[in-house]
């Protein structure tokens, strides 16, 4: 109303200026219009820039994320060391592959035959407490090596709360410990002591507990055992875990202290691989300009031996360190039994599991599966000393080496025996070896040889002294 007021009161200016007047209102109203438009639009373009940068901000930001993530789970694989059996590896002997008598660590925890010594842990539990630092200080330390322990083990073990893993682990670790005191101090004890002991009124128990500790899957990682130990140790007791883990095994398998004495402060995983590295022979040079040896499988005792090659037992603290010298192979001398079988499978899935690992317990079961073929291969070996007559029969031993080495691929041109292969592979392929064995592989095949040897000795003979009557009658 106001403007149509303005309107009337100015009817006596010009129509013209009347015009201007609403073109320059209607031009200012379409500037204003215009302006505005402009303020959205640069307002909209702001915004999409913002929710651009947002989104890829998220993108960036999830992507950095991801690789940390990536680099702590490539952390924790890397210490990763304690596996389950790999399904490659066939049950041969079920007492060899899982606990007897004790369960320790997550992976049979709480199993119906196992549950039965669980009483004994807390027994040792209390002797280790009463050595010195207070339970409280164990329990502390335990829950600080919590995260690092969990990390040893390649199954997911979030379903085992914190507390459920650090009583587990604390109960566990303390056993392993004072079980190994136990054994490998059971010279010292008194009759007093040794009548009430759970242990040692059992004998018969202490086998199957050292088999037990040398499992793949019933392992603790080595740092913690040998941070509780040296917590825990005495004035007069051996300065290292590794010293005294080595008493207690040799009970089991008896070596020189020569043999052990490098081993005393090696760097191990476990129980396990402390053991599995004192075993190993020492290493050999490649001779570069020397051909390797190809990759068929070598050939088993009875054509070897009637092909003209000896077998002969050797003294050594390791039964992996094979040599061949002069058609001769020697090999130490091996008893097949329970601790033995135990032994060749745990270190056979070690090797196979961890990646840092040797390889030589795949390349001996290797060479010894080329070497048996059949029981007859097993009997020769046992009368030339090499596996002792202590062992399991004949068929087990075919088995145990067959079956272990279908789950291992032979390396033939790059095991530690590699040399030993090609010597004897060119022996083999030698034409006296292969007279020897076509001509003079038995009695009969020599007595035939022989026989017709003979025949034509005479028949040479009669036919000089033919030309020597006909020129003797008409010369």
């Amino acid at each position: 109303m106001e403007n149509q007021a303005i309107i009337f009161i100015d009817e006596s200016e010009p129509e013209n200026e009347i015009t201007e007047i609403g073109e320059a209102n209607g031009e200012a109203s379409r500037h204003s219009q215009y302006l505005g438009a402009g303020n959205q639009s640069e307002e909209e373009e702001e915004d999409a820039h913002g929710r651009e940068l947002d989104y890829y901000m998220d993108l960036i930001e999830s992507r950095l994320e991801d690789r940390r993530n990536g680099s702590r789970g490539e952390r924790r694989s890397s210490s990763v060391c304690i596996f389950l059996i790999p399904n490659t590896i066939p049950v041969i002997n079920d007492r060899a592959e899982k606990p007897e008598i004790v369960s320790i660590g997550p992976y049979h925890r709480g199993i119906a035959p196992l549950t039965d010594f669980e009483e004994y842990k807390w027994i040792f539990l209390e002797r280790f407490v009463s050595r010195g630092n207070s339970l409280r200080f164990y329990l502390d330390k335990m829950m600080e090596l919590e995260g690092d322990t969990r990390c040893c083990y390649s199954r997911d073990l979030s379903s085992i709360s914190k507390k459920d893993f650090v009583e587990m682990m604390l109960l566990d670790t303390c056993f392993v410990v004072e079980l190994l005191r136990h054994i490998g101090n059971s010279g010292d004890s008194s009759p007093e002591e040794e009548e009430d002991d759970p242990i040692f009124t059992r004998p018969l128990l202490i086998p199957p507990l050292i088999r037990d500790l040398l499992k793949l899957e019933n392992q603790l990682p080595f740092f913690v055992l040998d941070f509780f130990f040296y917590w825990s140790k005495g004035e007069r007791e051996l300065k290292t875990l590794h010293g005294l883990a080595f008493k207690v095994f040799d009970l089991a398998l008896p070596r020189s202290p020569d043999d052990i004495l490098p081993f005393l402060n090696a760097d191990a995983k476990h129980l396990l691989d402390l053991f599995h590295k004192s075993l190993l022979p020492p290493k050999r040079l490649m001779k570069k300009d020397r051909p390797r040896p190809a990759d068929q499988p070598m050939q088993c005792v009875t054509l070897l031996m009637s092909s003209g090659i000896k077998f002969k037992s050797r003294t050594s603290g390791c039964f992996l360190d094979i040599n061949y010298k002069n058609r001769e192979l020697q090999i130490p001398s091996i008893t097949i039994n329970d601790f033995t079988s135990t032994v060749l499978i745990n270190c056979v899935a070690w090797e196979q599991c961890h990646e840092e690992s040797s390889s030589y317990f795949i390349d001996y079961i290797s060479f010894m599966n080329c070497l048996i073929h059949q029981s007859a291969d097993v009997a020769f070996l046992c009368s030339d000393g090499i596996i002792s007559e202590f062992s399991q029969d004949y068929h087990y031993v075919t088995t145990l080496f067959k079956e272990l080495a279908k789950s291992s691929r032979f390396k033939v041109r790059d095991c530690y025996l590699s040399e030993e292969i090609r010597e004897i592979e060119a022996y083999y392929s030698s034409n006296w070896a292969t007279l020897k064995r076509v001509y003079f592989s038995t009695p009969w095949s020599f007595i035939s040889v022989f026989s017709a040897f003979v025949l034509i000795l005479l028949t040479m003979v009669q036919t000089i002294m033919s030309v020597w009557s006909y020129q003797r009658q008409y010369g």
